[in-house]
This record gives C-alpha cells, sequence and structure tokens, in this order.
C-alpha cells in the first residue's frame, strides 16, 4: 500500500506480466482473495474497462456487499479485434456488469453512442472526459530541440502520434501526405509510437513512393521525448478511423501546436479553429491533405495558441474533472440509497 497525494494505493502482482504486457491479460491471485473485504468499507466502486478478470471480479463483490458502482469501458465496447472472445466474455460477464451499473461513464459522445449500440440506457450514461495533467505542460522543451535531435532541415513537420496500428490510420496519413509532396516538397512527416502490426507495410509504402528522405519513424517515444516532438512540430494530425476519446489533440494544444484531428474521434467540447483544432472527413485522404497544407503549408493558418491553452486547461484539467466525477458518484450514491 502506498500513499499518492493523500490517496491510498494498494498494488497486486500479476500472476504473468508477460501475459499482461502481451495480451492485456491481468491476473492478479491477491486481489481476487480480497476485493469482497475491500468492498465492505467502500461508499461507491468505480471499474476501470469491462472485459477484465479483474472487473469481473469486482462486479461480483460488489453485488454481494450491495456496494454501487459504475463503470468507464475506456473504449472497449466495440467488438474491435478478438471478437470471439469479447462475445464470449459478454454472455458471461460482460451484459451483465453493464446491466447492474449506476451509470456507465463515456469519455465523448462516440463512447455514449457506442454505449446505446450496446444496450445501455440513456439515461444511466453520463459523460466524463480523461482528465490531462496540465502542470506536466507547464514548462515546455525549446520548438527546435526535437527538430535538431532528428535532425530534421524542412521548414515544416507534421507529426503522427500513437501506435501503428490500421485503426490509427497512419497510412491514410502517409497516402495523404504523398499529395502533398506534390505541392509543397519544403515539409517532413514524423510518424512517431510504437509498431501494432503495421509498421512493415507503412515502410514498404514510404520506400514505393521514394519518400525515405521526407519521412521518419522514431518508434515509442517517452513523456520528455513525446512533449519534445509535439512542442516541435508545425501540426498534430489524428487520422484514426476509430477513437473514442483524442488525448494526442488535448496534449498537442498544450504544446502550443495546432491539431488536425479525423471526424469520427472523440471529443467534447471541440475547440474553434482560431483556438488551434480542424477535423477533416474520416478516411478521405483528399481532405486531409487539404488540411495539411492549410495548416501547415507555405502560408499556414494561425491559430491563437494562448486560447488553445486556456480552452484546454478549463475543460480538461484534473480539477474540473474531478468535480464531475463527484457529481456522478453523488447522484448514483442517491439512487441506490
Amino acid at each position: 500500500m502506498r500513499d499518492t497525494e493523500g490517496i491510498e494505493v494498494l498494488y497486486y502482482s500479476n500472476l504473468s506480466n508477460s501475459l499482461a504486457y502481451r495480451h492485456r491479460f491481468f491476473w492478479p491471485p491477491e486481489f481476487f482473495r480480497r476485493v469482497h473485504e475491500q468492498l465492505l468499507h467502500t461508499d461507491i466502486l468505480h471499474i476501470h474497462e469491462l472485459r477484465s478478470p479483474i472487473s469481473a471480479s469486482a462486479y461480483r463483490a460488489a453485488v454481494s456487499a450491495n456496494v454501487p458502482y459504475v463503470i468507464s469501458p475506456h473504449g472497449g465496447l466495440r467488438h474491435l479485434g478478438k471478437k470471439n472472445v469479447k462475445a464470449a466474455f459478454d454472455a458471461l460477464w460482460g451484459k451483465r456488469i453493464l446491466g447492474r451499473a449506476g451509470a456507465l461513464i463515456a469519455v465523448s459522445p462516440v463512447e455514449e453512442n457506442d454505449a446505446r449500440a450496446f444496450g445501455v440506457e440513456t439515461h444511466r450514461i453520463r459523460r466524463l472526459p480523461n482528465a490531462i495533467n496540465v502542470g506536466e505542460y507547464q514548462h515546455l522543451p525549446p520548438r527546435d530541440a526535437f527538430r535538431s535531435r532528428r535532425q530534421i532541415r524542412s521548414s515544416k513537420i507534421v507529426l503522427f502520434l500513437g501506435r501503428l496500428h490500421r485503426i490509427k490510420g497512419p497510412d491514410l496519413l502517409l497516402e495523404a501526405f504523398r499529395k502533398v509532396l506534390d505541392t509543397f516538397a519544403d515539409i517532413h512527416l514524423v510518424i512517431a509510437g510504437p509498431d501494432d502490426g503495421e509498421e512493415s507495410r507503412l515502410r514498404r509504402f514510404v520506400h514505393a513512393m521514394r519518400m525515405e528522405a521526407a519521412v521518419t519513424f522514431t518508434g515509442f517515444l517517452d513523456e520528455a521525448e513525446k512533449r519534445e516532438a509535439l512542442s516541435g512540430s508545425d501540426v498534430t494530425v489524428l487520422p484514426s478511423r476509430s477513437e473514442v476519446f483524442a488525448l494526442s489533440a488535448i496534449e498537442s494544444l498544450l504544446c502550443g501546436t495546432p491539431v488536425i484531428m479525423s471526424s469520427v474521434c472523440g471529443m467534447d467540447p471541440l475547440p474553434e479553429p482560431e483556438r488551434g483544432l480542424v477535423t477533416f472527413v474520416t478516411e478521405n485522404v483528399n481532405d486531409l491533405a487539404s488540411k495539411v497544407l492549410m495548416m501547415a503549408g507555405p502560408a499556414p493558418f494561425r491559430h491563437n495558441v494562448a486560447a488553445g491553452r486556456e480552452f484546454v486547461c478549463h475543460e480538461f484539467s484534473a480539477g474540473t474533472i474531478a468535480a464531475k466525477a463527484e457529481s456522478i458518484y453523488e447522484e448514483v450514491l442517491r439512487r441506490h440509497g
């Protein structure tokens, strides 16, 4: 047990860290033995993630102890992968966990729609965006630090930040970037993030299009490197085919860098273009290319950096989100009686 900023935190060891890392399969035996005991001294439970042995165990303990609970699926309601496994879990546990939840916490309108499609009644859905620690973005690295470290000589840098997976859309950005180069050659694309099955295909495309000199793959970036990349780029692009909450967009705005975001990405409220965010029609490569030229071309659109940062601090700071969470907990407790 540790005390973190006044919060008591309990840690439980996994049976296999390899299974947890490679397959997101978490099995902490001591947690399973103690969860019911812990809930006997709890007013309300907040379950994070739906399809997990931990969630199923916490659900059973909450029902047994008559403790109300809310659940945050964190984008996990759709069957985007491992469909048979997810369908089996839903038949055994998922539908019951959702059915008895005092509230389903959706991070965006996108996740609200997913919840309704799953059969969750609208009156039990509450919106609570993810919070961000704005204090970590008070002291940013110099804007030329990333350019210097990666030896990028082009005048403009376009950044993709995320897993290299089809759902994140890096292939769409590469296709759009090829079109951008036909119009404006003094521009560089940085693809930052760990491989999740797509890197070799993306590299083959770059080679086939002879774009090696204009594209950099960085691999995984730690927090400090991520802020350096965000601060040093001219625009961050989120070309996702599905995204319930666009955290990278918020981080980019805090770093003073404007954002181009797919129309299917979840984020609410959305800042106006003047504050640094524009959208493109999802999977429309021509629209994406035109937005890249608009935001990082030879005559880029100028946004109000201070207004973008102020928007994020007001809407997504820890204090703002904590107050909304407390309001949801109080509502569920009143209904529980």
